[in-house]
Order: C-alpha cells, then sequence, then structure tokens
C-alpha cells in the first residue's frame, strides 16, 4: 500500500538510515517499480511475502533469514528468484550508506550471489532473468543504473554487486555476501565424498552469517535461497525443506502447478478465471500419493481424509489433470505437484500396466514364451523364427559366477510410431527375454552368450545390427561382435537412471510389449518365476539409482531398459517404421478411441465394431504389421529421414550401423 507524501516524510525521520523509503514486495512488482503487477501469478506473489512480510522492514533486508522454493516445472522458480533478487538490491540502494549500515569498512563490496550447477548456467538463466527485470524496470532505469561496461556481473553505485558463479568455483571467495541464490539445488554435480549443492550452500551462508551479523537477534541480517525441482526424496533440496519447514527463520515454499495459476483458474464458473477470484466449487478430485490412487472429492470428504497438502498424504488436484495423473502418476507427482519419489515407493507405481503390456505381447504373438523354463540352460523354443526383416537391438546384462547374479539378455525392435498426448514415441516389441542362472560353482561362459546371439541372426533369421554391454568384462565380447559385423556398444543403466525412467514412462503408455517368461530362479527351485514382472515390479528409487531390493535380482529388467536405451536415443532404429494414426472418422468415434485412452486402452476396442467404421483394425493392422492401412486408421509412411528424435540424449551419435549390410 503507498504511502502519502507525509508519511512518506515521517518514515524517512524515523529511519534516517534511508536516503527512500524502500517499497514493499506488493509495491515493487507494481507499475513504478519492476511493472509486473499483471504477470505475477498468486502462488508466486504468496511466497515472496512469506519471506519479505507485506510491509517495509527497516532492520533487515527481509522478515525470513533462510528461504525454499520449488514446486512443479514451471510454478516459476526463476522468477520468484529473480524478483527476490532485485528487491534485495532496491531495499540496500535505499540506504544512504549501506556499508555503514552493515557495519563494514568504507569501500566494501556487497556481494548478491547466484550459484547454479555453472557459471554458464547461471548467466545464462537466473542471471539473463534479473537483467530482463532490470531494463523493464521504471526504477532501476531511472534511480540505479549499472555499469553497462562489465559484461558478466551488475555492478551498481554504493559498491553493490551482483555476481554469478558455479558451485565447483571458488569465484565467492572473498565477497561480503549479504544474499545469495543457490539454483537448481538438486542438478549439481555429486561424488562420492562431496554434494557440490550442500557444499556451495554452506560456503555461502556462513558468509553471511559472519560478516552481517545479528547480535541481538543471534542470526544474521542477510538471506539465502534455494530454488530447484525436487528430484529425489533423498535429495539436497528435500533435506533442505524439511530444514527449513521447522526454522521459525526459515520460509518453505513447495508450489503445484495449480497452486501457482491459482485455483480460481478450475472452478465450475468460467468467469473466475478472467477475474482472478474462486467463486464457485472447485472441479477436482483427490489423490492418494501413497497408493498412486484417484478419489472422488466426494468419497474423499465422506471419508474424512485430509487432503490440504502433500504431508497428509493427499492432495487436492483440478480434473484438468486427470490423465496425467492415470497415465503416469510418479511423473505427474513430480513435474505437476512438486512432489519427488519416495526411496521406499516402487519405481513403477501400476504393476497393473506391467501385466497389460505383457497382455499385448501374447495378443500380438501367440500364447507361448519364446524360451524354456530352465535356469542354467534356456533354449529358444522349436517355433520361434524371425516374423520380419526389421533391424533388432539386443543388449546383455554381463553376469559370470555362480554367486547369486544372473545374466540377462534381451532382443528388441520398433515395428511403428504412435501418438501419445501429442507427441510421436516409439512402440517398442520385445522379441525374446532370457536369464541364465550359473549353478553353484560354475560359471557362465560369455561364449555361450555370443552363440546365443550368432544363433538368434544366423539360425533364427533376426536381423540383429546391434548389441549393447553393461560392463567392462565385455571388451572382448565388442571385440569378437564386431569382427561379425554386428556393430557393439557400452550402455550402463546404472551411471543415469533414464533408461530405466524411459522404460517406465514407455510401460505406463502400455507401448512396450514383452513375453510372461517363466523360469525358475535357480537349479533347486520348483516353482517358476514370472521374471520381468517380478523384477520391474520390486525396483525402487535410490535418488543416485534404479536399484533392487536386497537378495532380489534386476538382471532382466536391465537387459530390458539397456534396450530401451538405445531404440529411444537413436533415431536410426525408427526409420521406415510407419506412422499410425487416426483418421477423421475415426477421431470423431468416441466408441473407438478417446484422447485421454491409452495405446493399451484403444487396442481393447479392436474388438468392438464402430458405428463409423466398416470395422475397427486388429491389433496387427493397428502396429503395421499389414501392408495397407485399415478402416479407421491411416498408415503414415515418413520415410527416412523425418522421424523425429525421440528421447532424452543431448546429442545423437554417429549412425553406428553404417556400413553393415
Amino acid at each position: 500500500m503507498s504511502l502519502t507524501e507525509a508519511q512518506e516524510i515521517q518514515w524517512l525521520i524515523d529511519n534516517p538510515s534511508f536516503a527512500e523509503r524502500p517499497a514493499s514486495i506488493r509495491e515493487f512488482v507494481g507499475p513504478r517499480y519492476l511493472n509486473l503487477q499483471d504477470n505475477i501469478r498468486p502462488g508466486i506473489m504468496k511466497a515472496l511475502v512469506d519471506v519479505f512480510g507485506d510491509q517495509v522492514n527497516a532492520g533487515t533486508i527481509s522478515v525470513k533469514r533462510k528461504a525454499v522454493f520449488s514446486g512443479a516445472i514451471g510454478v516459476g522458480k526463476t522468477t520468484y528468484a529473480s524478483i527476490a533478487l532485485c528487491y534485495m538490491v532496491h531495499w540496500t540502494y535505499c540506504l544512504k550508506d549501506p556499508q555503514k549500515f552493515f557495519d563494514l569498512m568504507p569501500g566494501s563490496r556487497i556481494a548478491f550471489m547466484m550459484m547454479s550447477t555453472s557459471e554458464r548456467q547461471a548467466k545464462e538463466v537466473l542471471f539473463g532473468d534479473v537483467k530482463a527485470r532490470i531494463e523493464h524496470s521504471p526504477w532501476f532505469q531511472k534511480f540505479c543504473q549499472y555499469d553497462r561496461g562489465i559484461k558478466n556481473q551488475f555492478r551498481f553505485d554504493k559498491d553493490l554487486w551482483i555476481v554469478p558463479g558455479g558451485s565447483e568455483e571458488t569465484r565467492f571467495e572473498g565477497y561480503n555476501v549479504l544474499a545469495a541464490i543457490v539454483d537448481e539445488g538438486d542438478s549439481h554435480k555429486q561424488t562420492d565424498r562431496k554434494d557440490y549443492a550442500e557444499e556451495g550452500f554452506n560456503t555461502l551462508y556462513s558468509r553471511i552469517d559472519s560478516r552481517f551479523p545479528d547480535t541481538v537477534n543471534d542470526t544474521h541480517r542477510g538471506l539465502i535461497m534455494v530454488i530447484g525441482q525436487m528430484k529425489s526424496a533423498t535429495g539436497f533440496m528435500n533435506r533442505i525443506f524439511g530444514e527449513f519447514q521447522d526454522d521459525p527463520n526459515g520460509s518453505s515454499f513447495r508450489l503445484t502447478i495449480w497452486e501457482a495459476f491459482g485455483w480460481h483458474r478450475y472452478t465450475e464458473n468460467p468467469k473466475d478465471a478472467t477475474d482472478g477470484r474462486e467463486t464457485a466449487p472447485r472441479k477436482s478430485f483427490v489423490y492418494d500419493i501413497q497408493r498412486k490412487k484417484v478419489i472422488s472429492k466426494d468419497d474423499a470428504v465422506e471419508r474424512g481424509l485430509d487432503f490440504s497438502g502433500a504431508d497428509t498424504g493427499y492432495i487436492e488436484v483440478p480434473t484438468t489433470y486427470l490423465t496425467a495423473f492415470r497415465r503416469n502418476p510418479v511423473k505427474a507427482l513430480r513435474d505437476l505437484a512438486g512432489i519427488p519419489p519416495q526411496s521406499t515407493d516402487p519405481f513403477i507405481a501400476l504393476p497393473e500396466r506391467i501385466d497389460r503390456c505383457q497382455d499385448l505381447w501374447h495378443e500380438r504373438c501367440g500364447d507361448e514364451s519364446p524360451v524354456t523354463d530352465s535356469p542354467s540352460n534356456p533354449q529358444f523354443k522349436p517355433w520361434f523364427r524371425a516374423p520380419d526383416q526389421m533391424k533388432r537391438v539386443a543388449h546383455v546384462d554381463i553376469a559370470t559366477s555362480g554367486d547369486g547374479d544372473a545374466m540377462g539378455i534381451a532382443i528388441a525392435h520398433i515395428p511403428g510410431i504412435v501418438e501419445v498426448d501429442g507427441e510421436e514415441k516409439p512402440l517398442i516389441v520385445f522379441d525374446a527375454l532370457m536369464r541364465i542362472h550359473a549353478p553353484s560353482g560354475s560359471e557362465i561362459m560369455l561364449s555361450d552368450m555370443r552363440r546365443i546371439l550368432y544363433r538368434l541372426r544366423d539360425d533364427l533369421g533376426f536381423n540383429l545390427k546391434m548389441v549393447t554391454f553393461d560392463g567392462f568384462q565385455s571388451t572382448d565380447s565388442l571385440q569378437l561382435l564386431r569382427k561379425s559385423r554386428i556393430a557393439t556398444d557400452y550402455v550402463s543403466v546404472d551411471r543415469s537412471k533414464q533408461p530405466y525412467e524411459d522404460l517406465r514412462e514407455g510401460i505406463y503408455d502400455e507401448r512396450i510389449l514383452f513375453p510372461r517368461y517363466l523360469t525358475a530362479l535357480n537349479e533347486v527351485d520348483t516353482d517358476l518365476i514370472n521374471i520381468a514382472y517380478q523384477e520391474l515390479s520390486q525396483l525402487t528409487d535410490t535418488g543416485p539409482k534404479v536399484d533392487h531390493p536386497p537378495k532380489k535380482s534386476k538382471d532382466v529388467a536391465d537387459a530390458m531398459a539397456g534396450c530401451v536405451s538405445t531404440l529411444m536415443q537413436m533415431p536410426q532404429w525408427r526409420r521406415g517404421a510407419p506412422l499410425i494414426r487416426r483418421n477423421s472418422d475415426a477421431e470423431s468415434a468416441s466408441e473407438v478411441i478417446s484422447d485421454e485412452w491409452t495405446i493399451g486402452q484403444a487396442l481393447d476396442k479392436a474388438a468392438v465394431p464402430s458405428p463409423l467404421t466398416e470395422r475397427v483394425p486388429s491389433f496387427d493392422e493397428f502396429i503395421g504389421r499389414t501392408d495397407k492401412p485399415s478402416p479407421g486408421m491411416e498408415m503414415v509412411d515418413r520415410g527416412k529421414s523425418s522421424l523425429p528424435f525421440v528421447g532424452s540424449a543431448a546429442s545423437v551419435p554417429s549412425d553406428p550401423l553404417s556400413g553393415i549390410a
């Protein structure tokens, strides 16, 4: 709230250290200062007020000494930080003599630090946002210009500096750090001995604490802020969030995407969205975070469930996001609600999707699995032959000893491209899965593994173009397979979680098909285990990697993740694969395919006649196993080079298949 001229004069009389009354944080986003009043999200404003207060604080730069801001992708974490940083410079610049106010030597530089994963990242993201705020601010342009001859820092009069840097550098040494922002808290480098985010945070905090002490309140007069998405329940962001929640000088905010925008956008009254207020009931459901279940709001109220926030185990979610929570709950919780996966949670929270993917494989390929159930000497069944000449990739999870470990082998291909949520993604079919367990006291011979691969190509007719391995023991096999004109590569599913995340996403989309491969775990067992289901359903996210529980295995799951990683990241595996999409008739027939259905649900409808088509395409027709498109579907030939890159790799490696017939 703006003051009258007389009130402004009285404020300066009462606070003689100031040459100008600083704006409150609400005033600061308004027309005289940042001019963001029409763009600031309600959730962002609420978090800023929690840190800086509703009124100007004349004693310290903020009402809180530490703050963490996290949440969904796109909630405005960088906007929050850039506004906060500009406000702190504004508040300090309004002092007549900042150095004297903070008991520093005349001419001492007062620094506002920005720490990201690297100096380059700090300059490109947060530094760029701060620059945009300053360049479009009437107050900064009129009263607080910076030295434009300095490109990589902001240097204002009164020796106020904004300095970016990375957590692996020593750039922060020697500065009087009044305020600091640690950006992307869960994305900094980590080693066995050091978490760079935590190390950088501790360094910055100690500089604020030592240079700007508040002896009256036994704290300091600066502010340290941490922003970023929580990527793991064991990560730095989640630890800091918990610490700050229990600290009276701390501010902890974790916003869902709908809280950032404001619930007024998700009510039964369309005018609420434009009026900016919530007058009608919300269009929402309740989500059980632990069980990954959708609950109607009426049922939740009747059961007396507390769905006021993530700490209660339940959250209220707009129906706009219902499909996302049903299809991929872990991704929806993390990316839309800002809730990281718990280390105790199963990595694949919807085991029924694993079942469905296996059902779809058997609908396509028959009732039998192609591999016998022997744990130490599995064989391909007599009927197993290559049905076509599509390019295949195999992955081998190496094992040699008989100490309980086993070797996993998987072979897969891409028969078509399907559309999921407006994106074109590969349909991946595993031709076979195999697990080889060495009896106690014996070893798995790598030459036997190579013979299996050669048999797939030479005797069973599979167009095996690439084999990937996970371990250093594979060097000899890599060389021998290359001599046999099979491309090879090394793919680790433990160094990065991306292979498993790609596998999980495909299972949730029901576009990764694999058989129910039954095998005994070792020679003395009589019970047969659906090994792929058991391993996939028992996976846990430990933070740094996806792992199995104690005394369990993930050999076949590793082999599957290795295949998926190669097929997703290398576009040559999709070349020539047909794009399967609905034509205009099928799109208008809700009885055939709904926009919210998974691929599997669409295939379920294949046996139900549609009133708008002669018949609905069969499963084989849907994935492009026939030469002609079926009624209700359109097959698009993408040629050899027009398929989009689908995956997460930052760069596409050169085609390892070039020169191989």
